[in-house]
């Protein structure tokens, strides 16, 4: 099984497929399941999904980690890999890893794909959802789970998968990460991002209204909108989202 050696246990990781090397960061709980429609991406590009620590199949000593954990995490990855630059890809709250990543590595950063991400959570709509994301994690993890699970994909299988991952998340892990994003800013530091920046949004996604936030700081963000679906892209409209991230790979000027 492939093992990244952390200060505080070892990183689960899949690494497939060869070329520009992509790294996939989940949310809260979800794990590198939530990534399992974008496998075939692996006859294109070189994909390497994560569980960071606290989640999944990763063993560690402890379990509040902060965002910098996991942007160490993910340097120490590549490092493990001598992968010098990739492509780093964050969904939904992965997004703040990405983002922090970029921001504190954009020498090790090829290109930032940002998919129903967001730079600070400012619209009480999402405010009240992390609110209550920690509550049932306190109370009815399970129930979450299956909830989650079943908001991404109606193929009982893939489900499946997804929930009985999100189950071997630690609970104070999945907590804390919630309590962790409603808290995370990174807006007054968007500027600094140099690299090319993607963002995806579906155009049923409340969230997408962070495009602006984006544009008005990162003069030549590119702005890619999937249609007739809100969240759920890399889950319910993948096949779209496996296109464009091939396209954009392809595009790529790699020094």
């Amino acid at each position: 099984m492939p093992f990244c050696h952390l200060k505080y246990g070892n990183m689960y990781y899949d690494d497939y497929g060869t070329g520009t090397p992509i790294v996939m960061l989940h949310p809260p709980a979800m794990g590198r399941n939530v990534f399992h429609y974008q496998k075939p991406l692996q006859n294109h590009l070189r994909l390497i999904l994560p569980d960071l620590g606290g989640h999944g199949d990763t063993k560690t000593n402890k379990a509040v980690f902060s965002t910098t954990d996991y942007v160490e995490e993910i340097r120490t990855l590549l490092d493990h890999l001598g992968i010098d630059k990739a492509v780093i890809c964050g969904y939904s709250t992965g997004g703040n890893y990405a983002q922090e990543f970029a921001l504190n590595y954009p020498d090790r950063t090829l290109a930032l794909m940002l998919c129903g991400c967001f730079p600070e959570v400012q619209s009480y709509i999402l405010k009240y959802e992390h609110i209550v994301g920690m509550y049932m994690v306190k109370h009815h993890p399970r129930l979450l789970a299956r909830g989650i699970a079943t908001a991404h994909t109606e193929d009982k299988q893939v489900r499946d998968l997804i929930y009985n991952h999100m189950i071997k998340t630690s609970q104070k892990t999945w907590f804390h990460c919630y309590h962790e994003s409603v808290h995370y800013s990174c807006l007054d530091r968007l500027h600094e991002l140099e690299m090319p920046v993607y963002l995806f949004y579906g155009s049923r996604d409340f969230t997408n209204k962070h495009i602006r936030f984006y544009k008005k700081r990162i003069p030549n963000v590119k702005t890619i909108i999937i249609k007739k679906v809100a969240h759920q892209i890399v889950t319910k409209k993948y096949l779209q989202f496996n296109q464009e991230v091939v396209k954009i790979i392809n595009g790529l000027k790699i020094k």
